[in-house]
């Protein structure tokens, strides 16, 4: 592991992240090489926080007068409901991705529609308006996903979860938050439904020690025309990522949503524009 530079004191802010596991995360390598850059005196360090313990960990932020965390898997809906106020965005959505700690007043945001977002654009500058997009998963991430998905005006947004009722929750959620379709998929249904959509995007957990066991979904009905968008990530390029690409389709992992809300969550707790370069070259050159 690479040693922080710089003088840690008495009067050094805390940041972090919560996550169950976290071991993967590469949030402390991008948020403390923009710490460094920028000569903010703040650290931010990644805590493993089971589910159970979520609770006791937010009352943290607060006693240890910690300016701020991100949240990741599992604890992104769980959180919301621990705060003091919520972003709009955040609250429409029902997860959060960043706690801001307003003088002990802690304030839930979700920086991942922007994040998401700014990610598809990379690859689709049109954008997925009039697209049918399938999107493998109904947690957290998944709910930030069909959000931007419905506010940038896909045609339709087919949801498929290993548990139908979440799958349906989040459907039935999501009709109300613009004009696109939004409906399940069943098992039965899923190798069509990945056949004939424009967009995929995983968003479980599947694939985040960098290679996948068990496919989020039918990869051999993957073609040229696909975009698959896989949000999990490590250093190497996901498993998901590799397929899709042999299969000549344009995929991408989830490092540069990973940057793009970031770049938010840092204004949020700093004021300051992020320097996205360093963000960006602090995890491809491998940095620790």
């Amino acid at each position: 592991m690479q040693a922080l530079t710089g003088r840690i004191s008495a009067q050094t802010r805390l940041l972090g992240i919560f996550g169950h596991p976290v071991a993967h995360s590469l949030s402390p390598v991008i948020h403390n090489a923009a710490l460094r850059h920028d000569g903010l005196d703040m650290v931010y360090l990644a805590f493993d926080v089971a589910p159970e313990q979520l609770d006791v960990a937010v009352q943290a932020v607060r006693t240890l007068h910690m300016r701020g965390v991100n949240v990741t898997v599992p604890h992104k809906e769980t959180a919301l409901r621990l705060m003091d106020d919520v972003d709009p965005l955040a609250s429409r959505v029902g997860a959060i991705n960043t706690i801001v700690n307003d003088q002990g007043r802690l304030l839930g945001h979700n920086t991942d529609v922007t994040g998401f977002t700014s990610a598809v654009d990379s690859v689709l500058p049109e954008g997925v308006g009039g697209l049918e997009c399938l999107v493998v998963g109904a947690g957290g991430a998944a709910r930030a996903v069909v959000a931007a998905l419905v506010e940038h005006g896909a045609k339709r947004v087919r949801i498929y979860n290993r548990t139908p009722d979440r799958a349906l929750a989040l459907s039935l959620a999501a009709c109300h938050w613009g004009q696109t379709t939004c409906e399940t998929v069943s098992l039965e249904e899923l190798p069509t439904a990945v056949r004939t959509v424009d967009v995929l995007v995983n968003a479980t957990p599947i694939g985040l020690a960098g290679g996948i066991k068990e496919p989020p979904f039918p990869v051999d009905k993957l073609h040229s025309s696909h975009v698959v968008v896989d949000l999990a990530y490590s250093l190497s390029t996901t498993t998901l990522v590799q397929t899709a690409r042999g299969k000549g389709a344009v995929a991408i992992d989830g490092r540069e949503m990973l940057i793009m809300q970031a770049v938010a969550s840092y204004r949020l707790w700093t004021g300051l524009r992020a320097p996205i370069d360093v963000m960006r070259r602090s995890i491809d050159h491998g940095e620790r």
